[in-house]
């Protein structure tokens, strides 16, 4: 392989014959092919390493001190339904961000299936997390808009607007929209699979 060393520099000798201009011109041209095909070699690498990175949703980014839950996104799980990953969420969520005895934060209920307003909102709240901690495009700043605004807002109407007070206390009771089967439900019902 040409490396620059390899390459005479002309010294503005006028007695050079064209054979040697030739043969300059031919050492140089093989040294820009070589470095060509090097920086496609490098090219190539690159864009498999960013793909690598852009297919797996679950590079977790620094801040995140605990592990992130299970999810359909990831590749051992990817016969399961978005369902698993907002399912495993709520687990997650139950484990990490209830707060002290009386306060906003309470735990998602067992029942949170059977209210479809609060299904749709952990939905939404579920995915928000994962963009703000896992894959390439997490930032600090969405993780911390994540918790400064995202969570507590929904610990308020978890309370006030989604379930019943039995729900949070007790066993569900019925209140709001009445049952509504998710789309995924649905879905395996249709194909005599399970949704999770």
């Amino acid at each position: 392989m040409n490396t620059d060393d390899d390459i005479p520099i002309p010294d503005d000798d006028p007695q050079r014959s064209a054979a040697e201009i030739a043969a300059m011109v031919e050492r140089l041209w093989s040294a820009a092919q070589s470095h060509e095909a090097r920086l496609g070699h490098l090219h190539d690498r690159l864009g498999k390493l960013e793909a690598e990175e852009e297919s797996n949703p679950n590079h977790v980014a620094r801040w995140l001190t605990f592990p992130a839950p299970p999810a359909a996104e990831d590749p051992e799980h990817q016969e399961e339904s978005p369902l698993f990953t907002i399912a495993c969420f709520v687990q997650y969520y139950n484990e990490v961000y209830v707060g002290r005895p009386g306060s906003r934060a309470v735990a998602i209920p067992d029942c949170w299936l059977n209210h479809p307003g609060l299904l749709a909102e952990i939905a939404t709240l579920t995915y928000t997390w994962r963009a703000a901690h896992l894959g390439r495009h997490a930032n600090v700043r969405d993780a911390q808009y994540w918790h400064d605004r995202w969570r507590p807002a929904f610990a308020e109407r978890l309370a006030t607007e989604w379930t019943h007070p039995h729900c949070l206390t007790e066993t569900h009771k019925p209140v709001g929209a009445g049952d509504l089967r998710d789309r995924y439900t649905a879905e395996a019902a249709a194909t005599g699979t399970s949704p999770e």
